[in-house]
């Protein structure tokens, strides 16, 4: 399970790194917009796939944690990718 979870991750991170790579001029807001997305829906689903969090209040405070950290690991992935690569 562990496996397919993090190949998931991956395989969601994967479209912002091929955003910041084709650097065609592009502004920051396509950026933000796709992560905001990928952060939603992984939100979404290991909110959905957690057997611990059974109330709406529990989901409401699990989907706010995972999106700000999914949110915060995107935003280090494309620093890094700036910092590596400029």
């Amino acid at each position: 399970m562990k496996k397919l979870i993090t190949a998931g991750l991956l395989g969601l991170f994967s479209p912002l790194a091929a955003a910041a790579a084709a650097g065609k001029g592009d502004s920051w807001y396509w950026l933000l917009a796709l992560a905001v997305v990928i952060s939603i829906c992984l939100s979404s689903l290991l909110v959905w796939r957690s057997k611990k969090l059974n109330t709406f209040t529990l989901k409401a405070v699990g989907f706010g944690a995972w999106f700000w950290f999914i949110i915060f690991i995107q935003v280090m992935i494309y620093g890094f990718y700036v910092g590596l690569t400029k």
